[in-house]
């Protein structure tokens, strides 16, 4: 909408500057100084402005991805197949999917201060999510390749997504300190961000 707005302000003032501009080739000669003054400010208020508000949107879309990404992550640590009594049988678990988190790493679409503490919630809850992701892997490997399942690796899957500070639970409260900290950012209006330190 702002994008929008700032658009339509832009096109006025052209749009006035040319019928101005025109006026002023048939004999209307104080509508020169107006219309250089229209152009002038379409130049300098249109183009700067509408770049930082097609940065505004990107931002806010990419915030609005992170935070669906976010809940479909939060279902799949809540998913029943890892739950320890479902432990020892040959399942295919579900991954925490991370495509929005490495998408707005490579935009580059959040930078500066005011995004510092987001930047570093993104990257704890990245590295956690590969940590499980991997860990899943490798589970996987084993009790899809071994003929016996040893009673040793049930219990070490077990402690895996049950243990207080195990790796499941690490990437559930970095989970839970990314939604935190992206809600915080949501609720500071856009013309205030730029005042946090």
């Amino acid at each position: 909408m702002l994008r929008l707005s700032i658009r339509l302000i832009t096109f006025a003032a052209l749009g006035g500057a040319l019928l101005t501009g025109i006026a002023g080739l048939f004999g209307w000669r104080p509508w020169d100084a107006s219309s250089t003054a229209l152009a002038l400010v379409a130049a300098i208020a249109g183009i700067p402005a509408d770049r930082w508000a097609a940065a505004a949107e990107q931002r806010r879309q990419m915030l609005s991805a992170l935070g669906r990404e976010l809940d479909k992550n939060r279902e799949v640590l809540a998913d029943p197949r890892f739950f320890p009594e479902r432990q020892g049988q040959s399942l295919v678990y579900p991954r925490l999917m991370l495509s929005a988190v490495d998408t707005t790493f490579i935009s580059g679409v959040l930078g500066g201060q005011r995004d510092q503490a987001l930047l570093r919630a993104l990257l704890d809850w990245r590295n956690a999510a590969e940590d499980v992701n991997r860990r899943l892997d490798i589970t996987e490997l084993r009790l899809c390749l071994v003929e016996e399942i040893d009673m040793g690796d049930l219990v070490a899957l077990r402690l895996m997504t049950v243990l207080p500070d195990g790796p499941f639970a690490y990437a559930a409260e970095c989970l839970g300190h990314l939604e935190k900290t992206l809600e915080l950012d949501a609720d500071v209006p856009a013309w205030r961000r730029g005042l946090r330190s």
